[in-house]
């Protein structure tokens, strides 16, 4: 066991999400209070400085309260990493940067996902609630999950783009299941499942990608009854072992769950 910290890996406090990317053994995560993204190769640790930093006024990459753009996620498939972060519009105003893999310095991003038509509702008035991202390479969609609603986006749109799909309403579960930031965390099974948290607060639920409207979900694992503790923080999935894992950062639990039917 080994661990990656110091002053020259750049890791800032309140980042809330991180990417392994098996491809090309690389581990990904951003850094809110450097407004950057840090990609280190696989096996790095003690205080080993990043192989790329993408970092700079071109990129579009700014931080607004206390964990401005503290979320991120990768496609490894397609060598794209995805972010979101505010506007100078302000609350509401979100938009989701999409850079290249191999970006490095002050890079523009690729793509820009925002606008009125998106639905994106992020950051909230007090700086927090920026979204969670999914990313089906298989069937080429993107799902943001923010304020109690799963927006479903084709994987290459841009610009000010209407969601494809929106799943949202009571019987879903989202709102009531949402973490305080108003976001929860997000993948997607090889399956075609969207896997995230859900109400019971801090239990994780399943729903079909082409699932729409106040669609309740397909399966639902009561995380706190089981377990005493429930989801705080980003969830994973282990598709080689068919397992859920959910961490909860503030007890310092790692949970894992068997979950066959998303992955069958």
């Amino acid at each position: 066991m080994s661990a990656l910290a110091g002053q020259k890996t750049l890791i800032s406090r309140t980042m809330h999400a991180l990417e392994y990317d098996p491809i090309e053994d690389e581990l990904v995560v951003n850094s809110p209070l450097n407004n950057a993204i840090l990609t280190f190769r696989g096996g790095a640790k003690g205080e080993e400085a990043p192989i790329r930093v993408i970092q700079g006024p071109r990129t579009q990459i700014q931080s607004t309260g206390y964990d401005g753009n503290d979320k991120m996620a990768m496609d490894s498939a397609h060598g794209e990493i995805y972010i979101p972060v505010a506007t100078s519009g302000g609350a509401g105003k979100g938009v989701i940067l999409v850079f290249d893999r191999e970006a490095n310095g002050d890079a523009p991003p690729k793509r820009i996902l925002g606008g009125p038509d998106t639905g994106f509702q992020f950051p909230s008035a007090r700086g927090t609630g920026f979204p969670y991202i999914g990313i089906d390479p298989m069937r080429n969609l993107l799902v943001i999950s923010a304020g109690g609603s799963l927006l479903i986006f084709d994987r290459t749109a841009s610009g000010n783009a209407k969601p494809r799909g929106v799943i949202t309403g009571p019987k879903t579960g989202l709102a009531e299941g949402a973490t305080a930031a108003g976001s929860n965390s997000i993948k997607i099974s090889p399956k075609g499942y969207i896997v995230g948290g859900c109400a019971p607060r801090g239990s994780v639920c399943a729903w079909n990608i082409d699932d729409r409207g106040d669609a309740a979900p397909r399966w639902r694992i009561p995380v706190p009854q089981l377990a005493g503790v429930g989801l705080a923080g980003q969830l994973t999935l282990d598709p080689i072992h068919q397992t859920l894992v959910v961490p909860n950062g503030g007890r310092n639990v790692v949970m894992t769950f068997f979950w066959p039917e998303i992955f069958e």
